[in-house]
């Protein structure tokens, strides 16, 4: 049986390790995740689909989801043209 924390636990916990970014999280109806990371200046932001209630289940869980949606934002970033303001990753 896959299990998760609640939705605001887990937008808590991601905010927490992954600030200065804000986090919004969505149910998909596949049963898994969509997690929204921005930031209001400059206009960055980051949304990963289909993560599984497993990566959801504990704190522990979620800190190592956060390490990787980190390294994403940074590899994103810099496969950025200049002159991109906003970027958007869909995995």
């Amino acid at each position: 049986m896959n299990t998760r924390l609640p939705l605001f636990k887990i937008e808590a916990i991601l905010h927490t390790y992954l600030r200065p970014f804000q986090c919004e999280c969505r149910d998909d109806s596949d049963n898994s995740l969509r997690v929204r990371l921005f930031q209001e200046s400059p206009d960055e932001e980051l949304t990963v689909l289909g993560i599984s209630y497993d990566q959801c289940r504990d704190a522990a869980n979620l800190v190592r989801l956060a390490q990787e949606l980190r390294i994403e934002m940074c590899v994103t970033r810099s496969s950025l043209p200049a002159e991109g303001k906003q970027l958007s990753h869909v995995e």
